[in-house]
């Protein structure tokens, strides 16, 4: 027992750091435990003059065996709850927490386990959401008026001085950010013509700056009563600390927040000395006598300024470039592209970047347009729905075609060809129906006529493809487009007084991308007592949470944050530490590297394989740790997708690391409210007001919606970050949007994707054929500097300066991953999920092999096209995957964990009405592209193709879609539990990937059905197929 007693003494009065207790497993278990009286002994109280108390909401982070801690740091035993009550990790508390002295613990007198609705635990009967109430609670905006003791904020919002946050002191023009209250204010009556005596205002609390600046500088420019910083930084004399006042070309240290009263300068100085104050010189009387007139001569040495950068900003109007004719008319003549653009056959350069960018976008644009010509109705009539007219449309609800609020609809009338055409634009959305508005006279006299409908789509998204591409090349280094090497730059964040052992030096920035540790030993470096201090100098504190708790929401996995100590590497004045506690080795590395930054502005790759591998993960780790440590960072979040985007930021959210102040998803205009989560609906913005959603420190949003910064005309600077995640998802210009929103700063760049599975879905053959398929991503990781080399063998074959390969693979059983992580991923894929999770059906009666769960059956069927249809299908195949879903469906499995891949659409239909037909559940079927970022327990895969007459012609003939080797890869990656191939093995052994499926069935016991194909045969052999038997 007083064993037990000195280990907690330790922990909470810094007696014995080194002893820490580990988190348990989140179990509630405080009604077994014993008596934990002496807790409460006389050895906790101190003097009374020394207690400090406070009263809060909190959530219990730890649970150990009778005691814990909530938010990390304040201790209870299991004498604060009833015996009996259940509590876990996770559940929400109001605590009255008490200090006993100024160096020691928090611990808890009062508690009460309240649960409410920030648990996560699904309520009864939830009430409506109004967002305009969870949006008014906060307020970014600008300080537009100020005096001694109050000041108003976007005009309307009133604050005062004492209300501001450690001691801030606004100014006009300052960005902030702060909690609103809404009071009702009496009115005096003057008379009796006076209609109101109460009235509504806003009131601000919690003033704080929305960007700290800390940085070096040199002066450029010094007036009577005020100077500037490198034509960036504006100061006055209440920013210049004892007495000081600069000289032009002074060199500096200065500490800002963001402002916009100037024309040209972004920021404000709040403090300001001479670099290197605590040099010989700057310890005379002249220094430290206050200067008694601001026109001195005297001159304090320096280094030599720097020539200023020219600030770069981006221009405002969005170019609606026009498809050329001449291109339009190539494509529907069937004419040769090359002819008239011989580019697009050239290898892609600095120099015809923006020709071949700009024409691969109008190829898919002018695909675009005529896709959706095949959609236009012809004599439809529409009907009346209050103030709209709706109009039908078969196959809405499929999204073909696909129709947004906002989008233009045109009439015409079929009796009158040359009449005019009537533009209507969507307001509302039903499963059938499209509700439009059309010019009021049209409404007036409409009676039932029949006209015929042209959709169309919005232009917008291709023009900011162009815009984007057209200004990268003028504004980004083209070591951002064409990187050859990398060249170290000093981090971002100062690491100093780093222990680190020579299996640790992945994290040396003096040795950013040295070899210094075997795999092995890469994988114990965050078991070791390393500490690593975080130099950042600050004039006030941020407002921030210190810790994170294991089994937070965004913590990725249970099972892996269980037995995980969480390393804290000290500072001064706050602890460093991953928010995550669950994240693996490769995952901190890579969070390291991007707070580093060293090989900035070049692209940082977080290279995410399939599988739970933890990639988006590892983004918002990232995203934490560089709005925390870098004050004067503001960070844009970018996917390809909406729900890419929300996924980020409910990650963000469940962190509780970012307030409401601080974060904004940023959303079109068109989109539902019903389509948003409802955990980050107080954070969605629309593009209302930019100029205040731009000066959030979080900004999330899809690649193409970050565009509309364009349209403020933001300088060099303005955001200092942006991350892309499922990059490879995204084509090149539209990546370029939020790329180019660093322009011409100090910017860092961290893309995170696969470039071995699916790339952008495109419409154009053309726009394939030539190039827009090929991903940011993945034309990155061609070249030479992100390609692998052993000399970076223990950082998995890449240059950990610029990539990072995650490894561990949560999802799958370890046959499933197998093949692909030789094919695709070099063998280095590591199975990490839970065999509770994956070995489920490792024992079903129709496996071929008991204990492999994958299987290869082959049916030598026949493929078939119906009149006027170009898709295929194949019966016997049906059959057969029927008797399979049958199969898993009696093994117990839910139709919901049931996925059907087949390339086909016709496939999709004759399976869903066989399933139809025989009364079956419901279950997932469609294309590869449909199951990308997509898990099932059972994945059955259905090939279709079956013409043997074909072998030997060009696989692309035979083949089709199935030769796509990212289609392969997304195919075979989905699977949990069990993956089921339905095929002709003499067609698809032509194929070099699934000639490797065919022979992994086979060498391993999970091949069944037809006859196999003799795999030595010349006609399945080539020099590549030859060289991997041989190996």
């Amino acid at each position: 027992m007083f064993s037990l007693i000195s280990k907690i003494v330790g922990y909470f009065f810094g007696d014995s750091p080194s002893e820490k207790s580990t988190n348990s497993s989140n179990q509630s278990y405080l009604n077994q435990t014993d008596d934990f009286s002496y807790l409460d002994a006389p050895f906790l109280t101190t003097a009374k003059e020394n207690v400090k108390i406070q009263a809060l909401n909190g959530k219990i982070t730890h649970l150990f065996e009778g005691h814990g801690l909530i938010n990390g740091d304040i201790y209870f035993s299991s004498g604060n709850f009833q015996r009996g009550e259940q509590i876990e990790v996770g559940d929400n508390v109001e605590v009255k927490a008490v200090q006993h002295t100024e160096d020691g613990g928090w611990y808890a007198e009062d508690l009460k386990v309240t649960n409410n609705d920030w648990s996560g635990k699904v309520q009864d009967d939830p009430e409506e959401i109004d967002i305009s109430v969870l949006q008014s609670q906060v307020v970014m905006g600008k300080v537009t008026s100020i005096n001694n003791v109050a000041g108003k904020i976007n005009k309307d919002i009133d604050f005062d001085i004492s209300d501001c946050k450690d001691e801030y002191l606004p100014m006009r023009g300052d960005w902030v950010s702060a909690n609103v209250k809404e009071f009702d204010k009496q009115l005096d009556v003057v008379d009796d013509w006076s209609s109101m005596s109460v009235i509504k205002v806003k009131r601000a609390f919690n003033i704080s700056p929305s960007r700290q600046c800390i940085t070096e500088g040199v002066v450029s420019a010094v007036m009577q009563d005020h100077g500037y910083i490198e034509e960036k930084i504006y100061f006055d004399k209440t920013a210049c600390l004892n007495g000081y006042w600069p000289k032009r070309q002074d060199v500096v240290k200065v500490v800002a927040v963001e402002n916009s009263r100037g024309k040209t300068c972004e920021w404000r100085a709040l403090s300001l000395v001479p670099l290197s104050s605590e040099s010989q010189v700057y310890r005379s009387r002249q220094y430290r006598e206050p200067a008694r007139n601001v026109n001195s001569t005297w001159l304090v040495p320096g280094q030599r300024p720097r020539r200023f950068p020219h600030q770069v900003q981006l221009p405002v109007k969005l170019p609606y470039l026009k498809v050329p004719v001449e291109l339009e008319r190539a494509v529907l003549d069937g004419e040769e592209l090359t002819t008239l653009a011989p580019y697009l056959m050239q290898e892609l350069t600095f120099k015809n970047y923006v020709r071949r960018m700009s024409t691969l976008v109008h190829l898919e644009e002018i695909q675009m347009q005529l896709d959706i010509r095949e959609f236009d109705l012809t004599r439809v009539c529409l009907q009346s729905a209050g103030e709209y007219l709706a109009l039908t449309v078969p196959g809405l609800a499929e999204g073909r075609p696909s129709v947004l609020i906002g989008d233009k609809i045109l009439l015409s009338s079929p009796s009158d060809l040359e009449g005019p055409s009537y533009e209507g634009f969507v307001h509302e959305l039903t499963c059938t129906d499209v509700l439009l508005k059309f010019n009021p006279e049209f409404h007036a006299r409409y009676n039932g006529e029949d006209y015929n409908v042209q959709f169309t789509f919005s232009r917008k998204p291709f023009c900011r493809c162009q815009q984007a591409a057209s200004l990268a090349v003028q504004y980004l280094p083209s070591k951002v487009l064409f990187p050859t090497q990398v060249e170290i730059k000093p981090p971002q964040v100062s690491l100093e007084d780093v222990m680190l052992s020579e299996d640790t030096l992945l994290l040396s920035s003096e040795s950013p991308f040295s070899p210094g540790s075997t795999s092995s030993q890469t994988s114990d470096y965050f078991d070791k007592d390393t500490r690593l201090k975080v130099s950042m100098s600050s004039s006030f504190k941020t407002n921030q949470r210190e810790n994170i708790p294991p089994g937070s929401p965004h913590t990725f996995s249970n099972s892996c944050a269980s037995n995980h100590k969480q390393r804290k590497f000290r500072n001064g004045k706050k602890d460093f530490h991953f928010f995550n506690p669950s994240l693996n080795d490769r995952q901190k590395t890579a969070v390291m590297k991007v707070l580093l930054g060293q090989a900035r502005p070049i692209p940082y790759v977080i290279f995410g394989p399939p599988g739970r591998t933890g990639k988006t993960i590892t983004v918002v780790e990232a995203i934490l740790q560089i709005f925390t440590q870098i004050p004067s960072s503001r960070i844009i979040a970018c996917t390809p997708s909406n729900s890419a985007a929300d996924l980020i930021a409910e990650r963000l959210h469940m962190s509780q690391v970012v307030e409401q102040t601080q974060m904004v998803r940023l959303n079109g205009f068109q989109r539902s409210l019903e389509s948003v989560p409802e955990t980050i609906l107080k954070y969605c913005r629309v593009a209302d007001d930019m100029e205040v959603i731009s000066h959030y420190r979080i900004i999330v949003s899809t690649c193409t919606m970050s565009g509309e910064f364009y349209g403020l005309g933001v300088r060099s600077g303005h955001f200092t970050h942006v991350f892309i995640d499922e990059c490879g998802q995204a084509t090149e210009p539209e990546c370029m949007i939020p790329v180019g929103l660093i322009s011409g700063g100090d910017g860092q760049i961290i893309l995170a994707g696969d470039p071995k599975q699916l790339g952008p879905i495109l419409m154009s053959p053309f726009a394939k054929m030539y190039g827009l398929e090929l991903s940011f991503l993945e034309r990155l990781m061609l070249r030479e500097a992100y390609q692998r080399d052993e000399t970076f063998a223990e950082h998995g074959g890449f240059n950990p300066a610029l990539v990072t390969m995650l490894v561990n693979n949560y999802r799958s059983h370890p046959s499933i991953i197998e093949l692909s992580s030789h094919m695709f991923y070099y063998g280095q894929l590591k199975p990490h999920a839970h065999p509770n999770r994956t070995h489920t059906l490792t024992h079903w009666e129709l496996l071929p092999k008991t204990g492999f769960p994958v299987i290869f059956h082959g049916v030598r069927g026949e493929d078939f096209r119906e009149k006027n249809s170009p898709s295929w299908f194949n019966p016997g195949e049906t059959i057969q995957v029927i008797q399979y879903l049958q199969g898993v469906l009696k093994e117990g499995v839910n139709p919901d964990d049931v996925g059907i891949i087949t390339p086909y659409r016709k496939q999709v239909e004759k399976i869903r009405l066989m399933i139809d037909r025989l009364g079956m559940p419901e279950v997932k079927i469609g294309s590869v592209e449909e199951f990308q970022g997509q898990e099932y327990q059972v994945v059955i895969i259905s090939t279709v193709r079956s013409n043997e007459k074909l072998i030997g012609s060009d696989i692309r003939h035979s083949l089709g879609f199935l030769s796509n080797p990212k289609r392969f890869n997304v195919s075979i990656t989905r699977a949990i539990c069990m993956m089921i191939v339905v095929g002709n093995p003499l067609i698809l052994a032509q194929d070099l990937n699934w000639r490797m499926l065919i022979k992994y069935c086979v060498d391993n016991g999970g091949y069944t059905g037809c006859e196999l194909p003799d795999l030595k045969a010349k006609k399945y052999q080539t020099e590549e197929m030859q060289e991997i038997f041989k190996s």
